[in-house]
């Protein structure tokens, strides 16, 4: 396993309005208040990085010194490496629920990066594909039995 670069902290606000910060190696930090949609989008993240080994998508940008707010500038997509965009369109389509298997998910990856004029992605396995699944399910329902008030602790990359 590789050495945790990052401590991805989401906490479940009382408001409502979750809150998501990370704590880099050296000690310094992000963070911004999120739309409750995105603590299981950036879990999945966590899940599609940590098993995929990218370290040029949004928790490894965010761990060599990206503020989160650098992400939702304009133009943000233009300046993100191949790796980070592989990174939203995997996510994106195990969201939306369109893909089952690995077959389907490189299929829709490709044909979504090359939509998107981006170079492709390396190819999902059958074992890659379980593996994120598996992770995401065991993150995003510790963060749905969190208690309002509390913050769930993930180590990136994560296991």
């Amino acid at each position: 396993m590789a050495r945790a670069t990052l401590t991805i902290e989401l906490k479940k606000t009382r408001d409502g309005r979750p809150s998501l910060a990370c704590v880099r190696a050296d000690g310094s930090r992000t963070w911004a208040r999120v739309h409750p949609f995105f603590p299981t989008h950036d879990l999945t993240h966590c899940a599609v990085e940590s098993v995929l080994g990218y370290h040029e998508a949004f928790f490894g940008l965010v761990a060599v010194g990206w503020e989160i707010d650098a992400f939702t500038l304009p133009g943000a997509a233009s300046r993100m490496p191949t790796q980070a965009m592989c990174a939203e369109n995997v996510v994106g389509h195990l969201e939306r629920g369109v893909v089952h298997d690995a077959a389907e998910l490189n299929t829709a990856l490709a044909a979504s990066m090359r939509d998107q004029g981006h170079a492709p992605c390396a190819e999902v396995t059958q074992a890659q594909f379980d593996a994120i699944r598996e992770l995401r399910a065991r993150l995003t329902a510790q963060w749905a039995e969190l208690p309002e008030g509390s913050t769930l602790r993930v180590e990136f990359p994560a296991s």
